[in-house]
């Protein structure tokens, strides 16, 4: 069960990076605003599936199935 969940949060994570990286981009080319709430609420968003995965991970290698 944690195992299926790791590998959802790692493919919520990778889309998450793929909208921020796609955001910033625009952001940066096009002077935009890093502290617009689109891309503070995308970060915030990276930031808890993180925590979420690195959770997951510990209670993997501690045995937790």
């Amino acid at each position: 069960m944690l195992k299926d969940r790791r590998v959802l949060l790692e493919q919520e994570l990778t889309q998450a990076h793929d909208r921020a990286a796609a955001m910033y981009l625009d952001i940066v080319t096009h002077d935009g605003d890093v502290q617009s709430s689109e891309y503070q609420d995308l970060k915030d968003q990276i930031t808890s599936l993180q925590f979420d995965l690195n959770i997951v991970n510990q209670l993997i290698y501690k045995g937790h199935k």
